[in-house]
């Protein structure tokens, strides 16, 4: 399965994609926009490891330089990665850049990047969205961008984000989706309390109306059912589209001791909208087994300040989530099978030189230059060479070219230092050396 524009479509409607294996196709996204460096802090990598899955909130900072952009990550921000015991992966790295464009114009630009799946080297593919203060750029926020994520290790990522500039077609902007409100809400299950502050606040004001907001804030709990406090300085992070409501994603970890005085960790993702109040759907990941039925609860969230800014998170008043919790019973992925491995062709010096690998030994050549002959693979240029028995047949020295021995000792058109040329196919090839008698 290879994700097609219609695809793409659908998740900038629907706003999220489960990710399985399915392999993405990074066909038609030819032209680079943002070539952005992430430098994780190693320092700043806070897990959650809960009953549906494991939470990883990564801190990190980075740059970015393109032909179209040159600047840096304004501020340390993060990523949370959800590694759902079923297999699923969920990914959203969200960040600002500051800098210059292409013709030395200041400009701000917020970036959502949802991973959507993985390419044919199994590297990480996102869905970014693009909100930018800069006219020159403003192009960006209905352009079919991809991106592709490169692991350099030690804590290094590039994130080639891509346009594919074939597609006229503006992607539409994400709907918003809206908390449930068919249910009676009123067990009060976590109470937090927040200082807005923290890592400050940024604002992006782009084409068409829309808007983003990254608003720092810190967190404390201090109720009889838990008693914890942040475990860093967290992101409020605010979208709005022209004619609909602005959406919030506040992303935070609380460390602390439940009423039992057992340690613990809860992972709070509250999104929803702000219309004349907050309103969410949270999702809460924690590792304090007395509250695993949380996580598969119905949840809803609101706001008062009466005592402060607090954020309260309820479920539904069902004795029977928490006497008689339905944890579902997770079938862990079955391991991919062991692929035989593939003998590679013994393709050209030149092709590899550039960081190209071998195809497969019964590749097909689709195109010839000066290094080699080329082979695609998985959307991917790569070498296509010849048997290695028939290799040792003709000169070496033709072989490095690219070009295969010939089959047999047919006719020779063209002699030169390397030594003695035919055709065969409609391609030059290397006369076996055992052809002594060279007839032109």
């Amino acid at each position: 399965m290879k994700v097609t524009i219609l695809n793409i479509i659908a998740i900038a409607i629907l706003g999220f994609l489960q990710v399985s294996a399915a392999t993405i196709s990074m066909s038609g996204y030819t032209k680079e926009i943002f070539t952005i460096t992430i430098n994780e802090n190693k320092n700043k990598l806070y897990t959650v490891n809960g009953s549906s899955c494991t939470v990883e909130m990564q801190y990190f900072k980075g740059s970015a330089s393109s032909d179209y952009f040159k600047g840096n990550i304004s501020k340390e921000s993060s990523t949370v990665i959800k590694k759902y015991k079923d297999g699923r992966v969920e990914s959203k790295a969200r960040y600002i850049l500051t800098g210059n464009d292409s013709s030395n114009g200041r400009c701000t630009i917020f970036i959502e990047d949802n991973m959507i799946g993985y390419d044919s080297q199994k590297r990480p593919v996102t869905k970014p969205i693009v909100i930018t203060n800069n006219s020159k750029l403003s192009f960006l926020q209905t352009a079919d961008l991809q991106g592709v994520v490169d692991d350099k290790g030690n804590g290094t990522k590039i994130v080639h984000i891509m346009w594919n500039e074939s597609n006229k077609s503006k992607i539409p902007y994400p709907s918003v989706q809206l908390p449930d409100q068919s249910r009676n809400y009123n067990k009060e299950i976590f109470t937090f309390d927040i200082n807005v502050g923290g890592a400050g606040f940024d604002n992006v004001s782009g084409a068409d109306q829309a808007m983003a907001m990254m608003i720092g804030f810190t967190c404390s709990s201090n109720t009889r059912d838990f008693k914890g406090k942040g475990l860093d300085n967290f992101i409020d992070t605010r979208m709005q589209f022209r004619g609909q409501a602005q959406t919030l994603s506040a992303r935070y970890i609380l460390e602390g001791t439940d009423g039992d005085g057992r340690k613990c960790k809860v992972y709070i993702e509250n999104n929803g909208i702000d219309a004349n109040g907050i309103n969410t759907e949270p999702i809460i990941i924690t590792d304090n087994p007395k509250w695993a039925w949380i996580e598969y609860a119905p949840l809803h969230g609101d706001s008062t300040l009466s005592n402060g800014f607090q954020i309260h998170l309820y479920t539904v008043n069902d004795p029977n989530l928490w006497e008689n919790p339905q944890i579902p019973q997770i079938q862990e992925p079955e391991p991919e099978p062991e692929q035989p491995q593939q003998q590679l062709s013994n393709c050209s010096s030149k092709i590899t030189a550039q960081g190209y690998p071998c195809c497969a030994s019964n590749c097909k050549v689709v195109y010839t230059d000066n290094d080699g002959t080329w082979g695609v693979e998985n959307d991917n240029w790569c070498g296509c060479g010849v048997d290695t028995k028939q290799n040792s047949r003709c000169s070496q020295e033709v072989i490095s070219q690219g070009y295969p021995c010939c089959s047999s000792c047919s006719t020779v058109y063209y002699i030169d230092e390397v030594g003695a040329w035919g055709v065969e196919n409609g391609d030059w090839c290397g006369t076996p050396l055992h052809c002594s008698n060279y007839a032109m």
